[in-house]
């Protein structure tokens, strides 16, 4: 990624940026903002799972959303002061609005009608925040899915600020998709859009321009493996629970024109099942921390894909073996307008055998730990070698991933069941590249891992020291004896597995975990360490006992 083309995108950026505030201000979001109330239908459906609890939590003020648990005490959860970006996104973008569907008690069902009338009465006209392109095209998406329950009950002047409401924020996404920088939120804009004119009354005649664009979009955000080019499994799941309901809705109308979508869908349904671990939950990559186990199966169940074997897909290596599962990151580095939250994950991996995690990355940082965002994209948040614990790539004053040395290399080796992976992010300052070769075996119960420096372009400018992390589980004790080149670790389920290694010293360190309802969890992690230099090689090994 050169630094014109950084430059570039910077600019570009900035100026769409004006251009939406433009757009935006009072003196001339009236073109948009006067819009008549349309009249909508309910045709998109909910597939993602509900819980009552979390209704009746919702009630009692208990508003716990991208795990943070905030307590209203009373008031509108629209009237809290939080500076948890994450919590904020998924109060205002009404995704829990899913929970009430599946209640049957009238007052639980018109509470929902409440909230939204609430968000309505304190922002219904343009606020920046709550009006971000990105929680705009969810929360009309959430808003149709659950029109049936909003109109249950609710008096004509409610259903006409609702419809109004609707019109008004469509409006906006029409006149503000050509401004969106980023190409997953412009993708979101668009299936929104698309989902908004398949739910009108009457056929929208935009509807074939939006099918259209929402292709053209799906073709350049995604990679020929079906994955986006974020690299995100987080990113590919929201995309996902958005546009399915959506392409069901169009394959029943508008069959001919949706297979092209179609197939697109079900290339992310594939690339998504590589990245899903025995545990069910998405590799911690690029972004990703915990999903709800729930939430993964239901997307699963959309789609005729199931688990596939060992393979390569956009930049990752996966080894699959009976129930042992790694999937290993290459550190490969998106485009730049794709890099906004990408993780410096080269040469990092995780191994699970069946339900159990044996171990992986950190994860992001949570959202009320905003300043230690990019410390958890740094490489050392991820189960990989590193030199002088200089990340493997840097980040930007855009907030952009950018690639040092040589672009990543991987292969897989099938007759062996390894991936090998070539880093050349230490070659400018150090001289050396590292070379990781992952092999799974013994019915996925046994990871083999050998990591090695050669010299690489010009000689080692200065000799650094290595340090090599793997972040365990949540949960595990570990034990070494003295003098013992082996770790003993006893997971929460009592699976008792050994570590091993040769070529290093090795200390057992604090790590963290991310987690959706916790935020971050205190785990361990065992760090290897020695000097970096030409043909220095270190051996390891996972492997469960009997």
């Amino acid at each position: 990624m050169g630094v014109f083309e950084v430059l570039r995108f910077g600019l570009r950026r900035a100026g769409l940026g004006l251009a939406d505030r433009t757009v935006t201000h009072a003196l001339f979001s009236w073109t948009w903002s006067g819009a008549d109330a349309g009249r909508f239908v309910p045709r998109l459906a909910e597939f993602r799972p509900a819980d009552a609890q979390t209704v009746i939590e919702m009630m009692e003020g208990k508003y716990l959303l991208s795990g943070r648990l905030v307590e209203t005490g009373g008031q509108s959860p629209f009237a809290v002061d939080t500076e948890a970006d994450d919590w904020f996104e998924d109060l205002h973008s009404f995704g829990w609005l899913r929970h009430f569907s599946a209640l049957t008690d009238p007052g639980q069902r018109a509470f929902a009608r409440t909230l939204v009338l609430d968000w309505i009465a304190r922002f219904g006209t343009f606020e920046r925040d709550a009006w971000d392109v990105f929680i705009t095209a969810r929360r009309v998406l959430n808003w149709l899915k659950s029109f049936s329950l909003l109109a249950e009950g609710a008096t004509a002047e409610q259903m006409r600020a609702i419809a109004r409401s609707l019109s008004v924020q469509i409006s906006s996404l029409k006149v503000r998709a050509a401004f969106v920088s980023d190409p997953l939120e412009r993708l979101m804009v668009e299936i929104a859009l698309a989902g908004a004119a398949l739910s009108e009354s009457e056929e929208s005649r935009e509807l074939a321009a939006h099918i259209e664009r929402l292709g053209m979009l799906l073709e350049g955000g995604l990679d020929d493996d079906g994955l986006v080019k974020s690299r995100s499994p987080f990113a590919q799941i929201q995309i996902l629970s958005e546009i399915i309901p959506v392409n069901q809705v169009l394959g029943q109308r508008h069959g001919t024109v949706s297979s092209g979508i179609a197939r697109r869908i079900e290339a992310m349904h594939r690339a998504l099942e590589k990245l899903v671990l025995g545990t069910r939950e998405p590799v911690y990559a690029n972004g990703c921390g915990q999903v709800p186990v729930e939430l993964v199966l239901a997307i699963a169940a959309q789609s005729g894909v199931r688990a596939t074997g060992s393979g390569l897909c956009g930049g990752y290596g996966i080894l699959v073996d009976g129930p042992g599962k790694v999937v290993a990151d290459s550190g490969q580095v998106p485009p730049v307008e794709f890099a906004a939250d990408a993780h410096a994950g080269a040469l990092s991996f995780e191994y699970a055998c069946g339900s159990t995690l044996v171990a992986g990355n950190c994860g992001p940082a949570p959202g009320q730990l905003a300043e230690s965002r990019n410390l958890f994209r740094h490489t050392s948040a991820h189960s990989a070698p590193t030199i002088e614990d200089m990340s493997s790539a840097g980040i930007g004053r855009s907030g952009a991933l950018q690639l040092r040395g040589a672009p990543p290399q991987i292969t897989l080796e099938a007759q062996e069941n390894a991936v090998e992976m070539r880093s050349g992010a230490y070659r400018d300052r150090y001289g050396l590249d590292i070379v990781r070769r992952l092999t799974l075996m013994g019915g996925g119960q046994t990871l083999v891992g050998q990591d090695r420096f050669m010299a690489a372009g010009r000689t080692a400018r200065q000799q650094g020291m290595f340090s090599i992390r793997f972040h365990l589980a949540p949960g595990v004790v570990t034990e070494r004896s003295s003098g013992e080149d082996l770790i003993r670790m006893i997971y929460r389920n009592g699976e008792a597995w050994s570590f091993l290694w040769e070529g290093a010293s090795a200390d057992i360190e604090d790590s963290v975990r991310h987690s959706a309802h916790f935020g971050l969890i205190k785990t361990r992690q065992i760090v290897l360490h020695g000097t970096a230099r030409n043909e220095a090689e270190i051996a390891w090994v996972f492997t469960r006992q009997s």
